[in-house]
């Protein structure tokens, strides 16, 4: 059965045709925009309708943010029609027990980088993790330096998007030198969101929303992503000159090193923009 024909499947129920809930899912990939999407959502479902499962008291702690947990949520909740976490599997529109339209922004890895470091400098819940103390102190050339070190610092984007159902990373997951593994898996199910609803752009963001906002329009009627930027540490112009200046203001050696420490996410962002 393909995806298109498992978001129409509906279960019988007393010889009449029962409704199949629709529910938005947000796979929030850290420093992509998320902010912004998790707003859009919240304002097309309501508040009391939508649940940011990493943060929510009853289910933070759960083992995997999967289909299996929003099928167990729908069952006991029924009227939760928006989810999002950082930790997404995302594999949730998969699920055949109700439909669900998938939205995810990638980014430019290193623009990325930058915006974590500027985050990370101010944010409370960061200012005593390693990374978080040395982006109060430190330049960015300096910091990235030793982030690229550290388990976040490399390819992110796509370890996350390729984390296995039951929350745990995929074995090639930073430890492999060419990341092989997890860029096909991430990028098999980035394919999937991009026929369904598509791959969200964070540099090409009103663009990728109104693509988003088509294909969810038609069942949330209203649903508008354009314009919904929240959460932003610096606002820029032009993201290409934002990009060349960064570069500039970096080593060769340390651009090369960042270029190669995420090269997955260059090949994603390179897919799908």
């Amino acid at each position: 059965m393909s995806l298109a024909d498992r978001h129409v499947t509906s279960s019988a129920l007393a010889g009449r045709p029962a409704p199949v809930p629709v529910v938005l899912v947000h796979y929030h990939v850290y420093k992509n925009a998320g902010s912004s999407v998790d707003r859009a959502i919240r304002e097309a479902v309501g508040t009391d309708s939508f649940m940011e499962l990493d943060k929510d008291r009853g289910f933070r702690r759960a083992p995997a943010f999967n289909a299996a947990l929003v099928r167990q949520i729908l069952h006991g909740h029924p009227g939760i029609r928006g989810f999002t976490s950082h930790t997404f599997i995302p594999t949730v529109h998969r699920c055949n027990d109700f439909v669900a339209l998938p939205i995810v922004f990638l980014r430019h890895p290193l623009l990325r980088l930058a915006s974590v470091f500027r985050f990370e400098a101010i944010s409370a819940a960061h200012k005593d993790t390693p990374s978080g103390k040395l982006a109060q102190s430190a330049a960015f050339p300096e910091w990235l330096d030793a982030y690229l070190g550290m388990h976040n610092g490399k390819n992110y984007q796509t370890c996350v998007l390729s984390m296995m159902e039951d929350g745990s990373h995929s074995p090639f997951t930073n430890g492999h030198p060419r990341h092989i593994g997890d860029i096909r898996v991430a990028a098999e199910r980035l394919d999937e969101v991009n026929s369904l609803t598509g791959v969200g752009i964070v540099e090409q963001f009103d663009r990728s929303a109104r693509r988003i906002e088509a294909a969810v329009g038609r069942h949330f009627p209203g649903f508008r992503l354009s314009g919904a930027a929240a959460n932003q540490t610096k606002q820029v112009d032009s993201w290409q000159d934002e990009l060349a200046a960064l570069e500039r203001s970096l080593p060769a050696d340390l651009l090369a090193r960042a270029v190669m420490a995420n090269a997955s996410d260059y090949a994603l962002y390179d897919r799908y923009r």
